[in-house]
């Protein structure tokens, strides 16, 4: 199988990574820690850092043991577009926004079921085009998405809530802002990026 690229070489650990988490995990120094942690040979129990601390780690150092192996679309392939409520969210609980790219589908679901956190999970209609292709295409639009927004109710149901869209669709952030009222966010490139992102207080994960 020719594996989909999911983006898992844009992840920067340095972003996130601190000096305090390597003493955690008995290193004084930074490259040994995550030669030790990519190669898996560390585990939660031989560190005194969280649970959910040491798995958003690992995941984004070892993407592969997170997202679910995928393999390389030749054509479009288009799943359900709509607004799906994970884990009882509220007025102010955030909104990943995604494609209806069945690819896009399985890889944020995958994600999203190591957290017990409550998100809106909004998918626009992409024609079926993963997001890089969808924003080669101009199908992954501020148009689409403000539409998307709009027709599930999200003034109503989220009032108060930040729009997180996928990293490389970045640049259409300032105006689905405009035309939203809403914070919009651009979040990570790779998906498995997310549990480091959110952090722990607002990616709570499964197992706690």
């Amino acid at each position: 199988m020719l594996r989909a690229d999911l983006y898992e070489k844009e992840i920067s650990l340095d972003t996130y990574l601190t000096s305090g988490d390597c003493r955690a995990c008995g290193f004084q120094d930074r490259d040994e820690f995550l030669r030790k942690l990519r190669d898996g040979k560390l585990c939660p129990q031989s560190c005194r850092l969280s649970e959910a601390r040491f798995r958003a780690l690992l995941w984004a150092a070892r993407p592969e043991e997170l997202l679910p192996p995928t393999e390389v679309l030749q054509m479009p392939s288009p799943g359900p577009a709509g607004l799906y409520p994970m884990n009882g969210p509220g007025p102010e609980s955030a909104v990943l926004v995604s494609g209806n790219s069945e690819l896009s589908i399985a890889v944020l679901s995958a994600v999203l079921s190591t957290t017990i956190s409550p998100f809106w999970y909004l998918v626009a209609d992409t024609d079926g085009h993963t997001v890089d292709m969808a924003l080669v295409y101009e199908v992954m639009s501020v148009e689409r998405i403000t539409r998307a927004f709009e027709q599930e109710g999200l003034h109503d149901k989220a009032p108060a809530s930040t729009l997180y869209l996928p990293g490389l669709a970045a640049p259409l952030c300032d105006e689905i802002a405009e035309r939203t009222r809403h914070v919009v966010v651009p979040g990570p490139v790779c998906a498995a990026e997310l549990p480091l992102f959110f952090g722990e207080k607002e990616w709570k994960i499964s197992s706690e």
